[in-house]
């Protein structure tokens, strides 16, 4: 167990390390070593729906450099033809053809000043050389097939001279990065989807207002704020590929709505699992506690959220690591104490054996170990990508899909798990009922033979059997069915379900001996015949 539990910790751990990589869509390249060479992915104008322009990067050269510079743009598979092996075993390059590489046969005539450039030189290898004593500079390359493409600068010849080169890449759809274009369609379709859920869930609603329990009316508050919390999303990542920079407060608002989503939901979880307003009134205590979990994880979220905007996970490692501990450990928790307390639940419900009530925890128990395997199955995959992430062919062999890694396939799970618990706890006409019944318990065969021969006896018994009790008998069996194939999880039937369950189970609990005399006293009101008393 404690094996498990470490493990959903670390891919917790390990899937927010990977979100906080941040990409923008305008690169700066200069003599430092770090920035030198930029790469994106881009998409083909045909390949994008709608698309209609071309794609194309654009390379500025500024006019505060202070010496020539060689700029290339290659797609990925061509980096190899980039420089020239040298020394021992091809353990360094040399990049720049200069008069020295000229002599040394490293490169020809025609390449001086440029880039290095071996065997065959492909369609997607283009070079340009910018003159200091130019202003206005700059070269366009345009974007004949999706794929990765980099951009790479240096002083020409080279020196530790300063320059500035800026990279603008721009696809048909517009300026988002082509790593988060999917975003853009994919948030859109969820604000819808969200919409779709809380209009049949408003109807819903609507029609059984009179019944509804108060953990209904939180998944009504939870389905508001998600749809306020996509549509947010979306308009965001369309603010940004219509001007082509991230909204400093759509960026904030969005992750606050997301710290609180996240929290709002994972305490309906909890609660749910605990039973409250189906198997408990109330929580007491522990419903303070929940709270008190549900806010630290808000908390958490936000500063999760605010580091992710403001630290650069490639200068500041443990800051980023004491900025997600948090967060990761409260998610756990809350992961841990949900399946601990909807399995209490189910072990509470099997000894007063509450079929009906348990059939449904069962459903949402099973739900639970299917997120749970999702997440299992996610976390290898993302230990996969972390192990791989500095391999230099793991991003460009993965760009269009890492989108989803790192956030489609978390949302897409949150629907599935979201949409099955509101269909389980969906209002329905005798929601009430059903969460303050108890199905009466059984006794052994003997005890239920021994008391159907004495209710046979009476005439109250004759008469329910005989009379209006058929359809009564029919709602009660309505509700087991149903609590059996799960099409119907609230219906309990109608108010005379007490006696059909009785006449059907043969029950002798204190319960049955009130509701047979009280049948009694009123027979003997209506001037009907005495009724022995059943002992």
């Amino acid at each position: 167990m404690n094996r498990i539990l470490f493990s959903l910790f670390i891919s917790i751990l390990i899937t927010l390390l990977l979100l906080t990589e941040i990409r923008a869509n305008e690169d700066t390249l200069s003599n430092d070593a770090l920035y030198r060479q930029r790469c994106s992915g881009m998409y083909y104008k045909n390949d994008i729906p709608g698309g209609g322009s071309d794609s194309i990067i654009t390379v500025n050269y500024d006019k505060a450099s202070k010496t020539d510079v060689a700029a290339i743009v290659y797609e990925w598979p061509d980096n190899g033809k980039v420089g020239r092996s040298v020394g021992p075993g091809g353990t360094s390059k040399v990049y720049i053809c200069d008069q020295n590489a000229v002599l040394a046969n490293y490169c020809p005539q025609s390449q001086l000043s440029g880039f290095i450039v071996t065997g065959n030189q492909t369609a997607s290898i283009v070079t340009h050389t910018f003159n200091a004593t130019k202003n206005g500079q700059s070269f366009t390359y345009t974007i004949n097939r999706t794929g990765y493409y980099c951009v790479a600068a240096l002083p020409s010849p080279l020196s530790d001279s300063q320059f500035l080169v800026t990279v603008d890449w721009k696809n048909p759809y517009g300026e988002l990065p082509a790593m988060d274009y999917p975003k853009l369609p994919f948030y859109g379709v969820l604000t819808l989807v969200y919409l779709l859920i809380g209009i049949i869930w408003t109807v819903l609603s609507i029609m059984h207002r009179h019944d509804l329990l108060p953990v209904q009316h939180y998944l009504s508050g939870v389905i508001l704020f998600i749809i306020m919390e996509m549509a947010f999303n979306w308009g965001y990542w369309l603010n940004y590929n219509m001007y082509g920079d991230s909204s400093t407060f759509l960026l904030c608002l969005v992750a606050v709505l997301n710290a609180g989503r996240n929290s709002i939901s994972f305490f309906m979880l909890l609660i749910v699992c605990m039973g409250y307003g189906v198997v408990k009134p109330s929580l007491g205590s522990t419903m303070i506690k929940c709270r008190i979990l549900t806010l630290a994880h808000f908390v958490f979220g936000v500063v999760y959220a605010a580091g992710t905007m403001l630290i650069d996970p490639e200068t500041a490692s443990p800051l980023v690591f004491l900025v997600i501990f948090p967060l990761a450990l409260t998610m756990t928790t809350f992961y841990v104490w949900t399946l601990q307390s909807i399995t209490n639940t189910l072990q509470t419900l099997e000894i007063r054996r509450q079929t009906v009530k348990a059939s449904m925890y069962k459903r949402l128990y099973r739900l639970l170990v299917f997120s749970v395997s999702v997440l299992a199955i996610f976390f290898v995959i993302n230990m996969f990508n972390y192990v791989h992430r500095e391999d230099p062919d793991w991003i460009p062999n993965n760009w269009q899909k890492t989108w989803f890694l790192l956030d489609g396939w978390l949302n897409i799970l949150y629907l599935i798990v979201f949409c099955v618990i509101l269909f389980i706890w969906r209002p329905t006409e005798n929601n009430k009922r059903f969460a303050m019944s108890e199905e009466l318990m059984q006794e052994d065969d003997f005890d239920t033979e021994r008391h159907s021969s004495r209710l046979s006896e009476s005439p109250v018994y004759e008469q329910e059997k005989y009379g209006s009790s058929s359809g009564d008998r029919g709602e009660t069996e309505r509700l087991h069915n149903d609590g059996d194939d799960g099409s119907v999880v609230f219906d309990i039937g109608d108010e005379h379900d007490e006696k059909s369950t009785l006449r059907e189970s043969g029950e002798i609990s204190n319960a049955s001996r009130e509701i047979l005399s009280r049948h009694s006293n009123e027979n003997e009101t209506n001037n009907y015949q005495d009724v022995p008393e059943t002992n």
